[in-house]
């Protein structure tokens, strides 16, 4: 029995070391990134986390600080029409995060701001803005926008990455914590040298992962703006948005439910709420099923908040030119930087006066061009399709 336990101790302890050792190793090769209270879920590939969901579910505490905070959330259009850098320099006085996820839904958006929430105390809380861009793309149940071999049915992103590491167990009611969320940061610094594991066979598969999942890299800004939508990958959009949000080609009334809920309760803590009702292209508007009942749905929402303290709404009907879209539903570079100018404004009604001297120097004005210091347009004027409506 002795000789047993013996063995059963140095395996233990030769296993405590490794760990410790690989731990120290992850603190050298991947340092935790410092604390500057915020998050760009667009940056999430060059993190040790890897994935948008994963980035933000471990990395969220950095948003406990009591300075003005603007959090974008939303889907993929979102997260590539609102670049962090473009908004903060026309919002220097508050902390921008770019929260939105890729194939994402109401749902997910709401468990978002809970997962925010969770790890803020109550001055923090506060100073919160949400920017919540919509689209009816956003609409889709969770039990048809997540049906997939890979989880329980209706389990999100954000769900994955919570049960991933047993930080959270699954109940009747959703993900329910186990790890107190005042203990994240030990947690993920725990769970770093699996993290970089993790970290090492995605970077040394990944020209095999490429080829055999046939996955499309990201592209370059100047590819994004050389991009355009012929017939073909027209017909292939329609096609795909019709199956992702329903055959009936009606959007999910539940889901517009919770965004009216998600909203009421952000505003009755206290904290704001911006929504966007973000444009995309004329022809994928026009010839989506789903569009009117989107809209309808839209003014419901925005008629039912309009005046409420702390709410605001923008709208950008006049920014649906076809050429501006590098696909279906994503604005190119130079629409973005309208995007970002128009929410800066927004953001000023509500939030208070953002013009200070590095707003001046940054001189984005609302048609996306930039001004020099001595108020001369420093770039090339934008395309006339780009042009807000006078």
């Amino acid at each position: 029995m002795r000789p047993l336990l013996r063995q059963a101790a140095l395996t233990a302890m030769f296993v405590a070391c490794l760990y410790l050792l690989m731990l120290a190793a992850t603190s050298v090769i991947e340092p935790s990134p410092p604390q500057l209270g915020w998050l760009d879920l667009s940056k999430a590939d060059d993190t040790l986390y890897l994935t948008g969901p994963k980035y933000v579910v471990l990395a969220r505490d950095v948003l406990d600080i009591p300075e003005p905070k603007v959090m974008v959330l939303g889907g993929s259009n979102a997260l590539i029409g609102f670049r962090r850098d473009e908004l903060q320099a026309l919002v220097p006085n508050a902390k921008i995060s770019i929260l939105a996820l890729g194939n994402s839904n109401i749902s997910e958006i709401s468990e978002l701001i809970t997962l925010v929430h969770e790890v803020q105390d109550e001055k923090a809380r506060r100073s919160d803005i949400f920017v919540i861009g919509a689209w009816f793309g956003l609409f889709v149940d969770s039990d048809v926008r997540w049906a997939k071999a890979d989880r329980r049915r209706g389990d999100t992103d954000l769900d994955v990455e919570l049960y991933r590491y047993g930080f959270y167990r699954r109940t009747a009611d959703g993900p329910v914590a186990v790890l107190p969320p005042q203990w994240l940061r030990l947690g993920v610094t725990l769970v770093r040298p699996y993290l970089m594991v993790e970290k090492l066979v995605r970077d040394l598969t990944w020209g095999a992962r490429q080829s055999l999942l046939r996955r499309h890299r990201e592209l370059t800004d100047p590819e994004r703006e050389a991009a355009a939508a012929d017939e073909n990958s027209k017909r292939e959009a329609l096609a795909y948005w019709r199956q992702a949000v329903g055959a009936t080609g009606a959007i999910s009334p539940a889901q517009v439910a919770l965004l009216r809920q998600t909203i009421d309760a952000v505003l009755r803590a206290g904290e704001k709420v911006v929504l966007v009702d973000l444009p995309i292209p004329a022809w994928h508007r026009d010839a989506s099923p789903f569009e009117a009942g989107y809209e309808r749905a839209m003014h419901g929402i925005l008629d039912e908040f309009a005046g409420r303290p702390g709410f605001a709404s923008l709208r950008m009907p006049d920014l649906d030119a076809d050429q501006d879209y590098s696909d279906e539903v994503h604005p190119k570079p130079h629409l973005a930087r309208i995007w970002a100018a128009r929410l800066a404004d927004t953001l000023k009604s509500i939030a208070g006066p953002a013009i200070t001297a590095a707003d001046r120097q940054a001189g984005v004005t609302a048609d996306g061009k930039t001004a020099d210091r001595a108020g001369v347009a420093a770039q090339t004027p934008l395309p006339a399709s780009a042009t807000p409506a006078r």
